[in-house]
């Protein structure tokens, strides 16, 4: 494999976006992936699609998505089915809750990670977390970036 077909595959790849200039206010959305390069303030709802906040991109808004890439700021709580990608220039504020969480060196986190195979609002029933859980559920500061499991 050439190092340019493997480079390709590693840049979002999206059929809506939202420009550096554009500020939205209010509730989007989106039934495709989306990029978000502006301001938006609100709520983002796309459980079946890609959202990335470029680096440039501000995000004060709650989100539901399948995949969540950010590599500007975002504050708020944030939902994804699969995974939340905090990349080395990201910046994030609020709680996380998904079926996993992938954090580079550099990549800022204050607030919780609930990491569960099922949407949050599909969870009615409360339960003791496990260790393993708990540990995840430790607030991430920037300190440490490694997550282990008890022995």
């Amino acid at each position: 494999m050439s190092a340019a077909t493997s480079f390709a595959r590693e840049l979002p790849v999206a059929n809506a976006m939202l420009g550096n200039k554009v500020i939205v206010k209010g509730h989007i959305r989106s039934q495709e992936d989306l990029i978000i390069e502006g301001e938006v303030e609100g709520t983002i709802e796309m459980m079946e699609h890609r959202l990335t906040i470029a680096a440039n991109g501000k995000v004060r808004a709650n989100v539901k998505a399948r995949e969540i890439e950010v590599l500007g700021s975002i504050e708020g709580k944030i939902e994804a089915v699969e995974k939340v990608y905090i990349r080395k220039s990201a910046h994030l504020v609020g709680d996380i809750h998904s079926a996993g969480v992938i954090i580079e060196d550099g990549g800022y986190i204050k607030g919780s990670i609930e990491l569960s195979c099922r949407p949050a609002d599909s969870q009615n029933v409360r339960r003791e977390p496990s260790s393993l859980e708990a540990l995840a559920n430790a607030t991430h500061d920037g300190a440490s970036r490694t997550f282990r499991a008890p022995a």
